[in-house]
């Protein structure tokens, strides 16, 4: 089978570090997989991961691009394109015109795509995976025209061999940023707009003292006006940038404590990969992450910073509760978010969907064996 990865998104993103690992992965099972993406900084990040990529005027919709995208996949023999922005959807769809080509659509943003464009354009999609069942079942509410395709719910997957308890890489990271053995909150994320960490900021001033130092691991537009809120807040807030994988499994496993206060996250890949690093989580209760956390975390009501500020300080004060919440994040984050069980799911899902003589009931059928959502 071949199968190319689309994406119009001019930034390096969550979605884009999947799109690479099921790339690689798929391959391993013995299909040919190909990046296609519209901006060169995305380029790098797939051959970074030793992906075969190809770069296409596509970051825009319009027939220039659409003819570019089909003669592509054309070259390429494609039997299958996953998309994941609307915007892939109408060029993926005109491609697919007169011809096999199966349209896979695998969505992660909040709400579904609406507008009349992409509406016309679903009708060339054959699958939409989705990464949770609370989204599913929002998106399939909001934009009915999404159940013309097959549906599939699989979540994202972490490597559990490398993020995994490592109490040496912990050490190892609160030397490297000074940071004595005090308790220590972490949090990972772009600092955007979206991710609400003025909220994380306004819990951590409710703390009663000596409030633990926290350290934010990522990069956006808004470090400078988080760095003015916790200075007049009297936060004591460490801004380290983005991390690479290898020193961010130091950064979890130095945390006493894993926050995060997005309340409409659709699902946070840094919370799995701190279960999968065993480490307490507290997160507001929006979006898919109760249904990532489950049982192995602790959940607050979204936008609530004085409740936030409450369950934090309660886990802070109880050891046991915190090591029986790190046996359990471990255990949930191998049993149901790792890498292989991800491309297992995938694979699986994709060759019925291609193999000879399939038809739209049989991808439905396949789409209807989506596992249960984890309790």
């Amino acid at each position: 089978m071949r199968i190319a990865l689309l994406t119009s998104s001019r930034f390096w993103r969550g979605s884009s570090s999947v799109f690479a690992v099921l790339g690689r992965g798929l391959a391993a099972r013995g299909h040919t997989t190909t990046a296609l993406a519209a901006y060169e900084p995305v380029a790098a990040g797939f051959r970074s991961h030793q992906l075969a990529v190809r770069t296409l005027p596509v970051g825009h919709t319009n027939l220039k691009a659409a003819r570019a995208l089909r003669r592509t996949l054309h070259d390429l023999a494609a039997d299958v394109v996953l998309v994941d922005r609307p915007r892939d959807i109408r060029h993926a769809a005109f491609a697919s015109l007169g011809g096999p080509l199966a349209v896979v659509y695998c969505i992660s943003t909040p709400r579904p795509p609406r507008d009349l464009l992409t509406r016309l354009a679903f009708r060339r999609v054959r699958l939409t995976v989705f990464l949770t069942e609370q989204l599913a079942r929002r998106a399939l509410t909001e934009a009915p025209f999404m159940r013309r395709a097959a549906v599939r719910v699989i979540p994202n997957g972490v490597d559990c061999e490398l993020f995994r308890p490592d109490s040496a890489a912990g050490r190892a990271f609160r030397q490297r940023h000074q940071l004595d053995d005090r308790p220590l909150l972490v949090a990972v994320g772009a600092l955007e707009i979206e991710k609400r960490w003025d909220l994380l900021l306004e819990s951590l001033a409710l703390l009663a003292p000596p409030v633990p130092p926290l350290v934010l691991c990522g990069s956006g537009a808004l470090e400078d006006a988080l760095r003015a809120q916790a200075q007049r807040l009297g936060v004591d807030a460490r801004f380290v940038g983005a991390v690479e994988p290898t020193q961010l499994v130091g950064a979890y496993n130095a945390a006493t404590c894993v926050v995060h206060t997005r309340p409409d996250e659709v699902f946070a890949l840094a919370l799995i990969e701190a279960l999968a690093c065993g480490r307490p989580v507290l997160a507001a209760a929006g979006g898919g992450t109760p249904e990532l956390l489950g049982d192995a975390g602790v959940l607050a009501p979204a936008e609530d910073p004085r409740t936030f500020a409450h369950l934090l300080q309660g886990l802070l004060n109880d050891s046991s509760r915190r090591a029986a919440l790190e046996a359990a994040a471990r255990q949930r984050a191998v049993e149901h978010f790792s890498i292989d069980r991800m491309i297992e799911e995938f694979g699986e899902v994709l060759e019925t969907l291609v193999a000879p003589g399939a038809t739209a009931s049989d991808a439905r059928a396949s789409a209807a064996r989506s596992r249960p959502p984890a309790a």
